[in-house]
C-alpha cells in the first residue's frame, strides 16, 4: 500500500525506484495543478499528481468491495 499524500516518503529526493521520462505538458494545467495541491515544484506536482490516479483507483476497489457486504442496521 502506498503512503498517503503529504507522508514524508523515505529517499524522496533520491533516484532509486525512479526512471527519467521526458514529454510535452501544458504549461498552464502543471501551473493550474500545482497551485492546487500546493506542491512546491513541478515534479513534486507530477508525482503528487500520478499518487492521486493510483488513490482514485483503490477507492474504487474499495468501492465495490463494500458494495458486496450486507449490511444491516444497529438499533
Amino acid at each position: 500500500m502506498r503512503e498517503p499524500i503529504g507522508a514524508p516518503v523515505a529517499g524522496r529526493g533520491s533516484r532509486a525506484g525512479k526512471v527519467r521520462k521526458e514529454f510535452w505538458l501544458s504549461q498552464e494545467l502543471l501551473h493550474e495543478a500545482q497551485t492546487y495541491l500546493g506542491a512546491a515544484t513541478e515534479r513534486e506536482t507530477v508525482e503528487m499528481a500520478l499518487d492521486l490516479v493510483a488513490f482514485r483507483k483503490e477507492l474504487g476497489e474499495g468501492a465495490r468491495a463494500l458494495r458486496s457486504l450486507r449490511l444491516r442496521r444497529l438499533d
